[in-house]
């Protein structure tokens, strides 16, 4: 089966810390839209990370999708998605850079 692609817009903070490495895990919500999107997703999927609305885009490949409580979210995204101790949320574990061009 292909592997897909899957765009995500996150704000200037959150991008910078994935383009530039630091950021190794991404997070969403476990709402429909979501779900849909998600649904399926596995290891080799590429997921086209977006700086806001412009277009400064950072590829990065899916490693692991796991589901998640707010609970076992860490500090800065705990407090981010404003301390959402009973919902549920995915957890995309994504590898380093490896389009040298488009990180």
């Amino acid at each position: 089966m292909k592997n897909r692609n899957i765009h995500m817009t996150l704000t200037y903070k959150w991008f910078d810390l994935v383009e530039s490495g630091k950021k190794t895990e991404e997070y969403r919500r476990w709402v429909p839209g979501w779900q849909k999107r998600l649904e399926g997703a596995k290891e080799g999927d590429r997921i086209i990370f977006h700086r806001g609305y412009t277009d400064h885009t950072c590829v990065r490949e899916i490693e692991s999708v796991e589901i998640i409580t707010g609970w076992e979210l860490p500090n800065e995204e705990y407090r981010f998605f404003g301390c959402p101790n009973e919902s549920a949320f995915f957890k995309i574990k994504i590898r380093p850079c490896f389009f040298e061009k488009k990180c």
